[in-house]
């Protein structure tokens, strides 16, 4: 990769290609990392810039930096004056430039810093372009002797005549990485992915850079002691509806058996929301002195909650020792299945969880909800035909459940948008809305309907709905930041109701990653790159797990990098709003 990044570097600025398959490639690891949540975090900050429109690529296209015609004297003309004094030093400089080149190709590189100079001193101040070419010469002679600060130094002056330099640029971005100036590093790929069409090579430099920036920063965090989100909870949970552990009839049972038990004491923090007491209290439980008749019970809601708060190996083992008791009943034993597959999704081990599933429906044939997970997944990995085979086959299991139905009807409009064909689309759509008198207050049902209509591009029927399900369920945080996404994206005469909105969802819950994330995207969008890095410190802080520290991490430097390199090239936030890839909540986590 060292080598491509060198070659295309070292070659002519080349001109922005409306038709660039980058674009293409763009959009395609963009819907991936959002989807899937693959940690390369890059991917999402390539989201965040490739729908820049290709005209305003043209206007900040970097200049050619051809040499001028030398000018000659005219012949018996010694007047030395002011009209001509200019154009003399310009000839004389970039006659010293022509022998410095000499001196670089003979490799006589001490030399060639001296004439270089020569060429810098001489050279009118009012001549910008051949200026900047000067210090942009002299800096790659100092790279030839890996001297790094001096290549630095060189091109920002260089940079700072021509802001437009992409071949200056691209040999900061290098120097500054070889010294482990990351940050500036990253500023300079993402310039350089402004000008010129975003470049395979240039975004494979910047994932790199990217990636070491998020490590190296999540590193320095200390234990993060933050609460869940309450709505991620509950949403998440929500997606395993046969759950006997958080039956409202159970809760009731222990309540009333043990009421001063730690598991009662658990679920108590489950309702108030103290989610991270819930671990300890349920281990409390478990211990062998206390003679629990609800181990197995206790065992499945302390993996659930290890699990969102991505303690993953821990989630597993009570997972585990549940399925692998001979005396978990089989509700007990399928709930376990199902979430260690969804484990797996979490830890981005997706054929580990295909493997999982499998596993599930052989061992409950007559179960619906392992086909409807496995269906899930497999509409998000884009195998519309096999995820359709698996809701048909739930629903010859259940014919009236609801979660199979939805699911069908999403994965139905992705097969008639791939397919082009509308009516299919337009189709599952309205099969959708027939269920809306019987659903309307399912938070579920809600973000189902809501993200099919965003993903079909149709923001005005998903406002529409979006209006409804805020009064029907008030105060859903994520309900809220949609309605805000979907306000902005259609008219942004809309940003103040759209900023009170995500105001008013981070009242109601503090820790929601959706709509910190969401709010950044805003905040980004309004040119305001700090306030966004700040929603992602916040995000952070409310996060588990490694790989999304480390997306998080990488998100915010990507913003920081990306609204310097805008305000350097003095342009307009070229990003947008994510769409149904924006609901990593609705699906258990698996978006």
């Amino acid at each position: 990769m060292a080598s491509y990044l060198r070659t295309v570097a070292g070659s002519s600025p080349s001109s922005v290609n409306s038709n660039s398959p980058t674009n293409d490639l763009g959009k395609r690891i963009a819907k991936w990392a959002l989807i899937i949540g693959v940690p390369t975090a890059v991917c999402v900050a390539a989201y965040l810039v490739y729908r820049q429109q290709q005209d305003q690529a043209k206007k900040t296209a970097n200049r050619q930096s051809s040499l001028p015609t030398p000018l000659s004297n005219t012949s018996g003309n010694t007047t030395n004056t002011l009209e001509n004094r200019p154009k003399d030093r310009l000839t004389l400089a970039m006659e010293l430039k022509n022998e410095g080149n000499i001196k670089y190709r003979e490799h006589k590189f001490d030399e060639a810093i001296d004439y270089y100079t020569k060429a810098i001193e001489t050279c009118p101040s009012e001549s910008l372009e051949e200026l900047s070419q000067f210090y942009q010469n002299r800096a790659a002679t100092w790279e030839s002797l890996n001297n790094y600060d001096k290549v630095i130094e060189d091109c920002s002056k260089a940079i700072e005549l021509n802001a437009k330099y992409i071949k200056c640029i691209q040999r900061r971005a290098r120097a500054a990485e070889t010294i482990g100036n990351f940050e500036l590093a990253l500023e300079d790929y993402s310039t350089v992915c402004f000008l010129d069409s975003y470049q395979p090579a240039y975004i494979m430099a910047a994932d790199k850079v990217l990636t070491e920036l998020a490590k190296r920063y999540i590193e320095t965090l200390p234990e993060s002691t933050a609460e869940l989100s309450k709505d991620y909870v509950r949403t998440s949970l929500n997606e395993f509806e046969d759950d006997p552990t958080l039956s409202q009839s159970f809760m009731n049972e222990v309540r009333t058996t043990q009421p001063e038990s730690p598991l009662a004491h658990a679920y108590e923090a489950f309702e108030q929301g103290r989610f991270t007491d819930i671990p300890s209290l349920c281990t409390q439980e478990l211990d062998p002195d206390n003679s629990s008749l609800y181990e197995l019970q206790t065992l499945l809601f302390r993996g659930s909650i290890y699990l969102l708060m991505g303690n993953y190996t821990e989630a597993i083992a009570d997972f585990d020792s549940v399925i692998n008791n001979p005396n978990a009943t089989e509700k007990l034993k399928l709930n376990a299945e199902l979430k260690r597959a969804n484990t797996k999704i979490h830890q981005r081990d997706l054929e580990g969880a295909l493997y999982e599933y499998d596993q599930c429906i052989r061992n409950h044939p007559n179960e619906c909800s392992p086909r409807v997970h496995r269906g899930m997944l497999k509409t998000l990995l884009e195998s519309y035909s096999e995820a359709h085979d698996d809701f048909n086959e739930a629903l010859n299991i259940s014919p009236t459940n609801l979660r199979a139905k939805y699911q069908k009807l999403i994965n139905d409009a992705k097969i008639g948008a791939k397919e082009n064909r509308p009516e299919r689309v337009e189709q599952a759509l309205a099969s959708f809305e027939e269920y809306y008198d019987t659903c309307k207050q399912d938070i579920y049902y809600a973000l189902a309907l809501t993200s099919c209509y965003l993903d079909n591009d149709r923001k005005d029927k998903a406002l529409q709905y979006l209006n409804r399900f805020v009064k029907e369920i008030p105060d859903n945080p994520t309900l809220m930041a949609l309605k805000a996404n979907c306000l902005m994206s259609s008219d942004p005469s809309n940003n103040a109701d759209a900023e009170r909105l995500f105001t008013e969802a981070l009242q109601v819950d503090p820790s929601n990653e959706t709509v910190l994330t969401m709010f950044a995207i805003f905040k980004c969008n309004q040119n305001q790159f700090e306030e966004a890095a700040k929603l992602y410190e916040r995000a952070i802080q409310c996060t588990r797990g490694d790989e999304k520290l480390l997306q998080y991490a990488a998100l915010l430097y990507a913003i920081r990098a990306q609204g310097r390199a805008i305000k350097r090239l003095n342009l307009n936030f070229p990003g947008g709003f994510p769409q149904a890839g924006a609901l990593p909540n609705w699906m258990g986590g698996m978006a």
